[in-house]
């Protein structure tokens, strides 16, 4: 019994050893732990102070700031038309914002036709829209942008008189054989001269004279009749156009499908690209400013 306790105490012994070392072990880690800890408090403390002073040298450099110098910057990108964006890298067709005086108008703006930056105030291609409309709506514009529409005769009058455009218009024939007339210098009147047509310097391959009033007519719907015939060429030719004594052309008529379209006076005519009685199959208006 003896040899048995001594060898019990031995064991005992040995595992006392091992839980003081077990022990020292652990307090070491301890120690090191919370000396890690301090270090991560005073990490974040500094870190904090930093944050406060940072945030204090932003709103002082905000205080020396003119109070107005976020505004203009808002009005560098403020563009007038197609050709403005066009300019400034929006190189892509699409729907545009773009600003007059305190308007602020969508557009759509061509930008790959004959140079891009144009501003589409016609367009037409199936016949879905009918252009058969009174004054007013002839007025503030009809249609979707990117579908067939009318963008106004007082948009088209306000961005005609801010500074000198071209017009040009593209025309299309039901074989596919494409063709355009263009107008150096091109505006509008106001309401009161009835969006009278102003052009000037006819170029392009839609035949060799122009088939728009050079010298000048005024704008005509089914409602209002201000052509010089006392057939009222609005109701007989339909849609609304700058008619004179009805004229050689009409864009805005009565959408005709192919072979439907020949022998028509109503339908989209320009008289000197493929004859009086022939109707488009497609119609594009747009401009630019003249200096583009």
């Amino acid at each position: 019994m003896e040899a048995r306790h001594r060898a019990e105490l031995g064991w005992i012994k040995s595992e006392r050893t091992k839980l003081q070392r077990l022990l020292v072990s652990q307090s070491s880690s301890i120690q090191s732990l919370e000396h890690n800890l301090e270090q991560v408090i005073t990490n974040n403390s500094a870190l904090y102070r930093e944050q406060l002073q940072l945030h204090s040298t932003i709103n002082n450099l905000l205080k020396m700031c003119p109070k107005n110098k976020g505004k203009q910057i808002v009005d560098e990108k403020k563009y007038r038309d197609c050709a403005e964006l066009f300019r400034a890298g929006f190189n892509r067709s699409g729907i545009y914002t773009i600003y007059i005086n305190i308007n602020q108008p969508k557009v759509y703006c061509n930008m790959e036709s004959a140079g891009g930056g144009w501003t589409i105030i016609q367009l037409r291609k199936d016949g879905t829209l009918d252009f058969h409309r009174t004054w007013k709506e002839y007025k503030m514009g009809f249609g979707s942008l990117t579908e067939e529409h009318w963008l106004g005769n007082e948009l088209v009058y306000k961005l005609t008189n801010q500074r000198q455009c071209t017009l040009r218009l593209e025309l299309t024939d039901w074989d596919g054989k494409l063709a355009f007339s263009q107008y150096e210098k091109f505006y509008l009147g106001s309401e009161k001269q009835n969006y009278r047509l102003f052009l000037k310097s006819y170029s392009g391959t839609a035949g060799r004279q122009s088939s728009l009033v050079i010298n000048g007519a005024d704008f005509s719907t089914k409602d209002m009749d201000n052509d010089n015939c006392i057939c009222k060429c609005a109701l007989m030719l339909t849609g609304g156009w700058w008619f004179d004594a009805c004229g050689p052309s009409n864009l805005n008529g009565i959408y005709y499908t192919s072979g439907q379209n020949s022998g028509k006076l109503d339908g989209i005519k320009w008289h000197y690209f493929k004859g009086p009685n022939y109707s488009l199959h497609a119609t594009t208006m747009m401009i630019r400013p003249l200096d583009f």
